[in-house]
Formats: structure tokens, sequence, C-alpha cells
């Protein structure tokens, strides 16, 4: 177990530094100056001097391997780099912003997890039912409606017709309830529809049948059996929802102008701003490694029989 840790531990490092090469050099890729951007946002115009001193100024002149090096150098002191536009470290920009966005994705993601599993589980045990098939054609309705158009819908309908609820900010707890919901509801319909599939087919397994047969009593059958095994699964799939919850927090939060993460994040790639770029997608990068980390450590937890040693697609 142990051994096993410290090769997933080695193996995560070491996709760490291999992303680190790749954002830096996809950063180097992208069409676009920083400098001559910045120069035409603030009204100058894109002079060949003007555009060599702030290259010289951020280190743009020197070659690459220079240039990822001292980026490399710097993550290892704890800092990654001021911000082209603003000058201020680019750690305590994202500390300020992070905060909103935390609030947005875990609210999200704790509402999406707490009632989309009872629900899926609910509607799988009672499959071909008239809620089951009302809820199902609801989630095949959901699943073609785009985030934006659900968040425009929702400002609209509580902003402007009823304006009952902010839709600008982050300013009070109000201004969570449209972007969370919005999230909460483009998400749950995907869990639902998969939810209910583990039950259906979780349920049809000799054991469960068997289990089912020798009449346990309700409170013993669904969590000692069914639930037991479909906690895998059920894992699985909070696990690989992460990103989809952070990629729906950037449309949102650009939505309702929210002042987050996310937002910030976008606004920098739009102007070139490599370090924050940079850190960004760093510090994202990071907490999903380390979110699939604990979901593997989880795996074994649940089902000794898996052998972290192994890759997923082993036997």
């Amino acid at each position: 177990m142990l051994r096993s840790i410290i090769n997933r531990l080695l193996m995560l490092v070491l996709m760490f530094v291999l992303f680190s090469l790749f954002v830096f050099t996809l950063m180097r890729l992208a069409p676009g100056d920083p400098a001559s951007m910045m120069l035409l946002e603030i009204g100058g115009g894109p002079e060949q001097s003007l555009v060599a001193n702030l290259q010289e100024q951020w280190g743009l002149d020197q070659s690459f391997i220079q240039q990822y090096l001292v980026w490399v150098f710097q993550i290892f002191q704890g800092e990654l780099g001021n911000s082209f536009m603003s000058g201020e470290p680019v750690v305590n920009e994202i500390m300020n912003r992070l905060e909103p966005t935390f609030r947005l994705i875990s609210g999200s993601f704790l509402i999406t997890v707490v009632f989309s599993i009872p629900i899926g589980i609910w509607l799988g045990l009672n499959e071909g039912s008239i809620p089951d098939r009302v809820v199902y054609s609801v989630t095949i309705l959901g699943l073609s409606v785009p985030l934006y158009w659900l968040a425009i819908l929702l400002m609209y309908t509580f902003g402007v017709l009823w304006p009952i609820l902010p839709v600008v900010g982050s300013s009070s707890g109000l201004h969570y309830v449209l972007p969370i919901t919005a999230i909460s509801l483009v998400q749950s319909v995907y869990f639902i529809r998969m939810i209910r599939s583990y039950t259906i087919q979780y349920s049809k397994f000799f054991y469960i049948e068997a289990a089912r047969a020798r009449g346990l009593r309700p409170y013993i059958f669904y969590p000692s059996y069914l639930l037991r095994s479909m906690y895998i699964p059920v894992l699985t799939l909070v696990a690989t929802s992460l990103p989809g919850f952070f990629g729906a927090s950037i449309i949102t939060e650009t939505i309702y102008s929210f002042p987050g993460f996310s937002k910030y994040m976008l606004e920098a790639i739009y102007r070139r701003d490599f370090p924050v770029i940079q850190g960004s997608v760093l510090l994202v990068a990071a907490f999903i490694f380390v979110f699939n980390f604990v979901a593997d450590i989880l795996y074994y937890l649940a089902d000794p029989r898996i052998h972290l040693d192994k890759q997923r697609w082993e036997i």
C-alpha cells in the first residue's frame, strides 16, 4: 500500500512537470504578442522600441529554455511571477479571486451530488414508473440545453421579469443563487442519468437478486448490498466531473460578471498575460491531479482487491 502510494506520488510529480512544460510551450506558440496587446489596450501605438523594451522587461527576449528555467525556479520559490498587465504578483491576484470561485464550484458541486444521487437511485429502483419516465424525458431535454443559454434565461427571468435576485457581482449570498442554480441544473441531468443507469445495472446482478430473495429489510439491503456495490462507479463519476464544474464556472462568471478566479483567467487569455495563464492553469491542474489521487486511494479503501500498482486498464 505505502509503496503504491509513493509510486503514485512520483508519477504525479512527473505528470505535473510535463504538464508545466506543455503549458509553457503552448503559451509561446499562441498568436499575439503581449507587449503589443498591452500598448494597444492603453491607447498607445505598438512602436518597435516600446515593444522591445517591454519584452526585455518581461524576459521575453530570452531563449525558450532560459524563460522556462526562470519560471520553474520561481515555482520552487513559491512564486508564479508578476502579471504583465498589473505588475502585481500572480499568487496574490489569484488568491484574491479564488474564494468566490471556490464558493461557486463547491456550492454547485455539493447541491448536484446531494440531490442527484438519491434521485438517480430512486428512479433506477422504480424503472418504468411514471415519475421515472417523466424525469428521464426531462434529463434528455436538459442534456441539450447549453449552460450559457440557461444562465441568460435565469438572469432574464429572475433579474428582469421578476427582479428578486441580483445578477451582477458577488458581494452577498444572493449573488451566488443564480450561478449555482445554473451550474447545478446542467450538471444534475447528467448525474441523474448516470446514477439511474448504475442502479438499474447493478440491481440485476445475481448477488443483488439473491440478497433481495432472502427478504432482507431495506435498511440492510440497500446500504450493505446495492449502494456498496455502486460505490466505485459513483466515485469515478464524482471524481471525473470536477473539470466540468470548473469549465462551467468560467461561463457563469463571464455571464454574471462574477469577479472570480475563472473570469480572471479568461481575461488573462484574451490579453496574453503569460504568467497569469501559466499560474492559473497549473493551479487548476494541481487541484485535479490531487483530487484524482485521493480518488485512487478511496478506490483501494472501498475494495482492497484493487491493486494501485497497476494501471486502471490492467487486470
